[in-house]
């Protein structure tokens, strides 16, 4: 998510080193990284042009309830920045600070480390309203920041001020337990796959989401205009096994603290360069989210998991990411430097009132358009070659049905849904607001509309006894018709009626 005055983070998959904790924030942006332009893909490859496919042979995992739980702080003394301590006999997992009157300026957590001793001071990020405003709502009261994953660890120290005084007695703590999936281990050994392949990802089911927890139903928009990086503003310093624990806890926290219906962004990626399918509603579609206030509409979030203010993401994460961004940008058509129009709608830490417009890139960071440090200073630092790498993939998957679709763009609309490999796995095609593009190296790409589309759709598409479009739809004596190969489908001006087939 991102900052007002407070802190955030980000994660991803593949053996990596043991990581610090993360250092302090820094007003200036440190030396990170370029990201590797040569570099083969990282742990969850993916060819832009192809739909995203879920791991094989990872089951379904069974729903794993989790807790949310306010815990008090330790009686006793505090310091002269009003900083307050929590001990447990049980690990805390991931905590968040929440308030119920007037936001903090600053929020910071520390937690023990392995021998015990406090570790640096970690800002937070408000989180507490990422949703874009409803139509005339009052402002919310209270709100909470960003999560940040402390695992096993039963110690933590707080400290929250405004106008430079201490009101941490103004805030809570919440605990949020993930409990145990029964593919956690499995998904914590996936590692890397090499080659171009489609974008591998972890499900739901498969990560245990309790989905009678997610109380709002997906809601869809007519397409993705651009893609929205963030980070999730926990620590970096957390295993593979535990990355399913971190989602199934920001889920719980998103819907159960913060009252979001679901989890916040469409899609995470740990530091190890593993995809989690983030929200509901299918990852190649146009699902509105709650990771940008005010810019939900149209956008897709993808989230790193951990915390980049001072700390580039891995190559692993940032592999995963451009892979991720590539297939959907590509597969929707869109390049990631191309400059769209978004139109606020308010509410969240947006930086733009409701109505207002701004020019960002179809890849952009969530600091772009809110009032918050996300991704990470380290982490925006990335963006543009990002914004390269993710280019560099589309520009290799050439397409198509993307060329049939350029034609006749005016007349068929945006895309709605990526482009996807068709029923019987030798063609492309994609959805549009007005039509469908369907490709086959037999039969080349042909766009289906109107009438006749939905006649063809209902009767199984190209999986129907007519098969793939041979041509376009053409003026006949009454009507309309189109040539498919094993049959022709008219559409019949006076009646409306499609009549025909094989």
């Amino acid at each position: 998510m991102g900052t007002v005055a407070l802190t955030t983070a980000a994660v991803l998959l593949l053996p990596a080193p043991a990581v610090a904790q993360p250092a302090p924030i820094d007003p200036g942006v440190p030396a990170v990284p370029a990201l590797d332009m040569s570099a083969p893909m990282g742990a969850r490859q993916l060819d832009p042009a192809h739909a995203v496919m879920p791991p094989a042979g990872l089951p379904p995992a069974a729903p794993v309830p989790s807790g949310v739980e306010s815990v008090a702080f330790t009686p006793g003394a505090r310091d002269a920045t009003g900083a307050r301590e929590i001990r447990q006999a049980r690990p805390l997992h991931l905590v968040a600070v929440t308030w119920a009157g007037p936001a903090p300026d600053t929020v910071e957590v520390r937690s023990t480390d392995a021998a015990g001793q406090w570790g640096r001071w970690t800002g937070l990020d408000p989180a507490g309203s990422e949703k874009d405003a409803a139509p005339d709502a009052a402002p919310a009261a209270g709100g909470g920041t960003d999560p940040i994953w402390v695992g096993d660890r039963n110690a933590v120290q707080v400290r929250a001020l405004r106008a430079g005084a201490p009101v941490t007695d103004e805030v809570q703590v919440v605990r949020i337990d993930p409990g145990v999936g029964s593919n956690d281990q499995a998904i914590g050994a996936l590692g890397s796959a090499r080659g171009p392949a489609a974008p591998k990802y972890v499900t739901r089911a498969q990560w245990g989401a309790d989905e009678s927890k997610a109380t709002w139903a997906a809601e869809t928009t007519p397409t993705v205009r651009a893609v929205t990086i963030h980070h999730t503003s926990e620590s970096n310093d957390y295993s593979p096994a535990e990355s399913p624990a971190i989602v199934r806890a920001i889920f719980a926290y998103h819907t159960q603290k913060q009252g979001w219906g679901d989890i916040g962004y469409n899609a995470l990626v740990d530091r190890y360069g593993t995809i989690f399918e983030g929200r509901a509603g299918g990852m190649d579609k146009a699902v509105v989210a709650a990771h940008a206030g005010g810019f939900n509409r149209e956008t897709w979030g993808i989230a790193m998991m951990g915390n980049y203010m001072g700390e580039a993401p891995t190559p692993a994460a940032l592999n995963s990411v451009a892979a991720l961004a590539a297939w959907k940008l590509g597969g929707l058509y869109r390049d990631p430097r191309e400059q769209v129009r978004l139109t606020s709608a308010g509410g969240g830490t947006s930086r733009f009132p409701k109505g207002q417009t701004t020019t960002v890139p179809a890849l952009f960071a969530h600091r772009d358009v809110g009032n918050t440090s996300c991704p990470g200073d380290a982490g925006y630092a990335q963006m543009d070659p990002l914004r390269d790498k993710v280019q560099q993939l589309i520009s290799e998957s050439a397409s198509d049905v993307r060329t049939a679709w350029s034609a006749q763009r005016a007349s068929l609309g945006e895309p709605t849904r990526v482009e996807s490999p068709t029923v019987d796995g030798t063609g492309r095609i994609t959805t549009f607001e007005h039509g469908t593009v369907i490709w086959s190296p037999r039969t080349g790409a042909w766009p289906v509309t109107g009438a006749i589309a939905e006649h063809w759709r209902e009767a199984g598409a190209e999986g129907s006894p007519l098969g793939y479009p041979i041509g376009a739809e053409r003026d006949v004596p009454g009507g309309r018709q189109q040539a498919f190969e094993h049959g022709a489908l008219t559409w019949d001006r006076a009646t409306g009626a499609v009549r025909g087939g094989v």
